[in-house]
């Protein structure tokens, strides 16, 4: 994962409905991000959607090249949704995306907290403080 403890690089982040509303596309755009696929330079994208009565996470990983599957659950005050890890296909060789949690502040901004297990299975924290651009 790339952030570090104190790493403060900025990063976009686009939220977008799309498959005919079905499901939310997620997608995280570090700051001086070459948008060559072909040297590893895409970009991390997240799917949530509902399936039966769950709230399901897919996180495509540009990191562990995997893609983790996490369960998602509801505060009970509606501002906070938490992802526990479910599986993951494309194996864990280069570590995964194991929890996230995103809390909404307000109408133009929220946090996300990702944590990340290393190939030694050690756990690694982002937090990420987002604002709407207007």
């Amino acid at each position: 994962m790339g952030p570090q403890p104190g790493d403060n690089a900025p990063v976009r982040v686009s939220l977008r409905v799309t498959s005919g509303g079905s499901a939310l596309m997620h997608e995280m755009v570090p700051e001086g991000r070459s948008d060559n696929a072909s040297r590893g330079d895409d970009d991390p994208i997240t799917m949530l959607y509902i399936d039966g009565n769950r709230l399901l996470l897919t996180h495509y990983c540009d990191t562990g090249k995997n893609r983790p599957r996490m369960v998602g659950k509801l505060s009970p005050d509606g501002k906070t949704v938490e992802f526990d890890f479910l599986d993951v296909s494309g194996g864990t060789k280069n570590g995964h995306m194991h929890h996230a949690v995103f809390t909404i502040i307000d109408a133009a901004h929220h946090t996300e907290d990702w944590t990340y297990i290393s190939p030694e299975g050690k756990p690694a924290q982002a937090h990420i403080d987002l604002v709407r651009a207007k």
